[in-house]
């Protein structure tokens, strides 16, 4: 089944991942506040709360993709498609920055990706919205 994007190279994916985490942070430290610490709320609480949410969130989601990965060897080759498809669509503005030579290359490295490569970027991804959005949240939320 197709979906017109690639959650791997899409960054609509990211934003998305932004906004379910938000909800799952916000929603774990509202509880906690109401009916757990009576409307009271620190910083550090909040921080705790969404390590304790976003870590296990980020370990399934990496643990679904390895999964799906030897499930389905082609996804890589699908991956590498649409990475290719991806450079090339925005040619014109890659070489506005860079050479021919690293377009080229940059290109070539596509075929060298494995699905290693692509969790490990993928984890990168995650944590990086998981540590941007539970700071924010703790600050939304903190009450004395």
């Amino acid at each position: 089944m197709k979906f017109g994007s690639n959650p791997l190279i899409d960054v609509r994916h990211f934003l998305f991942d932004l906004g379910i985490f938000f909800l799952f942070i916000f929603f774990a430290c509202k509880e906690h506040r109401h009916f757990r610490n009576k409307g009271k709320f620190h910083f550090w609480e909040g921080i705790s709360i969404g390590f304790v949410v976003f870590i296990p969130a980020v370990l399934f989601f990496l643990t679904v993709l390895f999964v799906l990965f030897q499930l389905y060897p082609d996804l890589i080759i699908d991956y590498r498609v649409g990475a290719r498809e991806f450079i090339e669509g925005r040619k014109e503005v890659f070489l506005e920055r860079f050479t021919e030579q690293e377009f080229n290359t940059q290109i070539k490295s596509i075929d060298s990706i494995t699905s290693s490569d692509l969790m490990y970027g993928t984890l990168w991804k995650k944590l990086f919205a998981g540590f941007f959005v539970t700071p924010i949240v703790s600050i939304i939320l903190r009450k004395k």
